[in-house]
């Protein structure tokens, strides 16, 4: 649309400049003829009222007369022309002012000193002014929220600007504008013709693009930075208790991050999932974890919560066998949030892992219907109680009854039941009143950096 518009223009000007020429043609010859006949018929009448005969030069007269039929055939096919020209301009005004009117966006021309002498109705669209309103206005203004002198344009070229205003609303509308010189005769720059656009969507959209790539960069160099450095992550270790026997169990790995910036882990390995790098992280916190397994008491076991992504990477299978006879003392936890897609292929992955030793465990059980389906369709040999079931059963006969049911159930299938979050005394009362023999939390012992070989007494206050 931008070239269309001042070819269009052109066009229009050609056309009006071919009918005034034969316009004026057809004026000259209609006075010529008319002057001819005059002066020949005068001729003769002043000769023959004389008596005299006819010189040579009335003689000559009578021949250009008798070409005077032929000059009127062609003044005649000239006035035709000249209507058929009428028709054409009248055509090409309508058409150039249809492509105006139509154009998405403001066709407009300046003088030399960017003064607007022309513009369409696209501006009101554009910028909410009457086209009216902007002759003799400089384009730079309307086009710019900063002013703009008079571009640099190349003779014979054009140039492309970019630009931000305001609408008459108020609101930021981004542009884009083509300026292409007009030259006289003399190729001096006499003026501009332009045409401007409104590109707020797809500038916004951009921007909003280039936002995102930066962000994503930003967010993948951090965990980059995570997954080299060796100081900005390392792994606690929370004791599993053996209810009955009052013993350390096992260990829970728990991944810190000592990396900027300063956030809950969860949200470091979301972080890491957006960007492509969520089963790199989470082999590393394996890895990191499995390398605590000496530091554990020898009857202990090491717990690793992994995704179902995770688990189905040949590189964990790698890293397990890696560890010989100590992977039997290792228990993959699958959490509640992972969707599976697949259950038959993580069930020939798991086979391999427990090919090695390593137990299976459904974690967050009770958190959402993901977590039922993984325990009925994973058969896992631990099961994991959530927090959300654990809190209050002491004073909730609803979640004490769960509690009851579940351990019921784990029992018929020879599997093992696990209570997360106990932080009081009576809580921890409800599992043992429900047969639960294991747990872990707050009130039975924190997550820290060197593991805990034996357990404290019982604690004679709750903790908050």
């Amino acid at each position: 649309m931008t070239d269309q518009a001042p070819n269009r223009q052109a066009a229009t000007t050609e056309i009006l400049h071919s009918r005034r020429v034969v316009s004026s043609a057809v004026i000259v010859l209609a006075v010529t003829m008319a002057i001819a006949l005059v002066s020949y018929v005068w001729d003769w009448v002043d000769a023959l009222n004389a008596g005299e005969v006819p010189e040579p030069d009335e003689w000559l007269g009578m021949v250009g007369l008798a070409g005077l039929p032929y000059a009127a055939v062609v003044t005649r096919r000239l006035v035709r022309f000249e209507r058929l020209l009428t028709v054409r301009e009248r055509d090409a005004v309508q058409a150039f002012q249809d492509t105006v009117d139509n154009a998405h966006g403001w066709i407009w021309q300046t003088d030399a000193d960017m003064r607007i002498t022309y513009s369409s109705q696209g501006v009101h669209t554009l910028l909410g002014h009457r086209s009216t309103e902007v002759i003799a206005r400089t384009v730079g203004e309307l086009i710019s929220d900063e002013t703009m002198a008079t571009p640099a344009v190349d003779p014979g070229g054009r140039q492309d600007l970019t630009t931000e205003t305001r609408h008459t609303d108020g609101t930021v509308r981004h542009l884009s504008t083509t300026v292409a010189p007009m030259f006289d005769e003399s190729g001096q720059t006499v003026g501009y013709r332009g045409f401007t656009a409104d590109v707020t969507v797809e500038t916004v959209a951009q921007i909003a693009q280039d936002e995102h790539q930066r962000r994503y960069a930003e967010s993948r160099a951090r965990i980059e930075h995570a997954l080299d450095h060796p100081e900005a992550m390392y792994v606690v270790l929370q004791p599993i208790v053996d209810i009955d026997g009052r013993r350390i169990a096992g260990m829970e790995a728990l991944a810190r991050f000592e990396a900027e910036p300063k956030r809950p882990p969860n949200l470091w390995f979301a972080e890491a999932w957006e960007v492509g790098l969520g089963i790199d992280l989470e082999l590393h916190a394996v890895d990191l974890a499995c390398r605590r397994l000496p530091e554990l008491p020898p009857h202990g076991y090491l717990s690793i919560n992994l995704s179902a992504q995770t688990l189905t990477d040949p590189r964990l299978l790698d890293l397990l066998t890696d560890l010989g006879d100590q992977a039997r003392r290792v228990v993959v936890e699958v959490t509640e949030h992972t969707a599976i897609d697949d259950y038959s292929e993580i069930a020939g992955v798991l086979d391999r892992i427990r090919s090695l030793g390593a137990r299976l465990a459904v974690d967050d059980a009770g958190a959402g219907y993901a977590s039922m389906q993984h325990i009925l369709r994973l058969r896992p040999d631990i099961i994991k109680l959530d927090r959300s079931i654990v809190a209050d059963s002491d004073v909730d006969p609803a979640r004490f009854a769960l509690i009851g049911a579940m351990a019921n159930f784990a029992a018929s299938l020879d599997m093992v039941v696990i209570a997360e979050g106990v932080e009081t005394s009576g809580e921890l009362s409800a599992l043992t009143e429900n047969q639960i023999c294991h747990a872990q939390g707050y009130y039975l012992a924190r997550p820290a950096v060197e593991p805990l070989m034996e357990l404290a007494p019982p604690a004679s206050a709750e903790a908050a």
